[in-house]
């Protein structure tokens, strides 16, 4: 019997690892002090970016949006794009509920690390310089009492 307890305890581990793995994967690898996290990260959120919230970085931001958002989260970010296509609800940016905190460096490495099989990691896809842009300009169009 201590036999079978054993093959069904290495089955549940072996399940269990599996199931992370694809998370880790989901999430663009790794685990990070600043990965997102449901709620915020505090760690994250003393990230500063280096590239000053203004017009020019809010227009470079709306064009890769436009480029690379909006299919999910909707031509003006209100989450209704309808390309999220493992099922979850894309991001709202419109309305004061940030599911993985609102500060810069949050919105930063959700961007960059992903959150799902739907939000993947963009960081092998644009340079972090072009992460924050996107970042100002997602952050503009929800209301400014979200915005910590």
């Amino acid at each position: 019997m201590s036999h079978l307890h054993w093959l069904t305890g290495y089955a549940t581990l072996a399940a269990a690892l599996v199931v992370a793995s694809v998370a880790l994967s989901a999430q663009g690898g790794t685990l990070t002090a600043t990965s997102p996290r449901k709620g915020g990260n505090p760690e994250a959120a003393r990230l500063l970016s280096p590239m000053p919230d203004g017009p020019e970085a809010r227009a470079a931001g709306r064009r890769t949006y436009q480029r690379l958002c909006a299919r999910c989260h909707g031509a003006e970010g209100k989450g209704d794009g309808g390309g999220a296509g493992a099922g979850g609800q894309p991001a709202d940016f419109t309305d004061g509920t940030w599911i993985f905190g609102g500060s810069p460096g949050e919105v930063f490495t959700v961007i960059r690390d992903g959150t799902s099989a739907d939000m993947d990691s963009y960081a092998e896809r644009i340079p972090d310089t072009e992460i924050w842009n996107l970042v100002h300009y997602i952050r503009s169009l929800g209301p400014s009492a979200a915005r910590p």
